[in-house]
């Protein structure tokens, strides 16, 4: 029987450069295996845009649930902040975002949220505890620490995934995004894609979470589309199927088919799969 969602949260949707945001530099990661030094690079469907991400520390999927619930609480029509680099009282949010060159910025803004760490953690399902506070700062880290190089047919520069700043006595945490993903989420231009945050909290396993963003970007609305594992696995894990050893290629497929019967259980998914390939049905949502 499908799932019908039975969860009430504040920011249901973020829209997300597909570039930037939806494209696997998040990834499934074993506990002591987060590497350092991380660059990856995306190329839009077109050719015309490029993204490269340096990470400090990778980015795994519960990274990527703080991104997200940021990016939804930033949407103007929610509480978002326009700011740029002559907002006085935010000035230190703009300057630790890194935009580069400087003189491309000009009339460039952001947004930026004013929110706390247990909203941030309830917004997340997950219970104020000192476990997960300190790993919400340690998540800010790793996203602040994080930067894109972009490139695209009217600019190229580099900016900062986050900046933030909390404040101890008020216990106020300010959030300021890169002006890229401003522009997405300031403009309703085509391009873009919806990741469905109330799906996405009915999934508990990081596999699943990471091959439904993956689906969002492959397979459009009222669309089915097929695919055989090895791609599927490619996209979630980032490596070669091929460079895999026999065990890592089972254990990957055997994780792969789990998760999509988990994400076959969502009201708006209709999965098929054979033993070579999997066809994938989204229906409107």
């Amino acid at each position: 029987m499908k799932q019908e969602s039975l969860f009430n949260i504040n920011y249901p949707i973020a829209k997300n450069h597909q570039i930037i945001q939806i494209l696997p530099q998040f990834k499934p990661i074993k506990r002591g295996a987060r590497k350092k030094g991380v660059e990856r690079k995306y190329i839009s469907r077109d050719g015309k845009s490029s993204a490269i991400i340096r990470m400090f520390k990778e980015l795994d999927i519960a990274d990527q649930d703080l991104l997200l619930t940021i990016l939804a609480i930033a949407l103007p029509i929610s509480r978002g902040d326009v700011i740029n680099k002559n907002s006085q009282n935010y000035s230190h949010l703009w300057k630790n975002l890194n935009i580069k060159p400087k003189e491309m910025i000009e009339n460039l803004a952001t947004i930026m949220i004013t929110t706390t760490p247990y909203e941030l953690l309830k917004e997340l399902n997950k219970s104020k505890g000192q476990a997960n506070y300190n790993w919400l700062f340690e998540s800010l880290v790793r996203l602040a620490n994080t930067t894109i190089e972009f490139k695209t047919p009217e600019f190229r520069g580099s900016t900062n995934l986050i900046s933030y700043y909390f404040d101890e006595n008020t216990e106020k945490l300010n959030i300021a995004i890169n002006p890229v993903n401003a522009i997405v989420l300031m403009n309703d231009k085509k391009g873009y894609i919806f990741n469905n945050r109330i799906e996405r909290l009915q999934l508990k396993n990081d596999t699943a979470k990471a091959l439904h963003s993956v689906l969002l970007t492959l397979i459009d609305n009222n669309q089915t589309k097929s695919f055989n594992y090895e791609i599927l696995i490619e996209k979630v894990y980032l490596e070669n199927f091929e460079t895999m050893n026999i065990n890592e290629r089972k254990n990957s497929k055997r994780t792969i088919k789990k998760a999509l019967e988990k994400i076959n259980e969502l009201a708006n998914w209709e999965i098929r799969m054979d033993k070579k390939f999997v066809s994938i049905k989204r229906k409107n949502n």
